[in-house]
């Protein structure tokens, strides 16, 4: 996801949305602490979220580049791919989404979403969307 971009110059991504906290500032996970952040650094727990519902958890190679994406409950999330994770954020963005809405109420949004598009809470893209929040540890 943006892995050769090289936006900084150096080789570098602008952000790291595997392991959000390898820019040294950025959260991985929820906590009650995460709204003290810049909001750039507490859109960490929402990259990792989308990360690890496209991709998964665990190490892996992609265009070339090592990722190894933990979760905060140490459980595996398998990932539903980029064009479904894409589909689900979008409709849950344009349909539930609202200028208040948090991290909790994101979840909520984004199972609604998955629920319209693959057919409810016994499909294997709300199951993805409920267990990659868990691990950025969003319940």
């Amino acid at each position: 996801i943006g892995e050769l971009i090289n936006i900084n110059g150096d080789g570098t991504p602008l952000r790291y949305m595997d392991k959000p906290s390898k820019d040294g500032g950025s959260a991985d996970y929820w906590s009650s602490g995460v709204g003290n952040l810049d909001v750039h650094y507490s859109s960490g727990v929402a990259n990792h979220f989308f990360y690890l519902l496209s991709e998964g958890s665990g190490a892996k190679v992609i265009n070339g580049v090592s990722y190894n994406s933990p979760t905060s409950n140490g459980a595996a999330v398998t990932g539903i791919g980029r064009d479904k994770a894409l589909q689900i954020w979008y409709r849950a963005l344009t349909t539930y989404f609202t200028s208040t809405t948090d991290y909790k109420s994101a979840r909520t949004g984004t199972l609604k979403a998955a629920s319209d598009l693959y057919g409810g809470t016994n499909s294997a893209e709300y199951k993805a969307v409920a267990a990659a929040w868990t691990a950025v540890n969003v319940n």
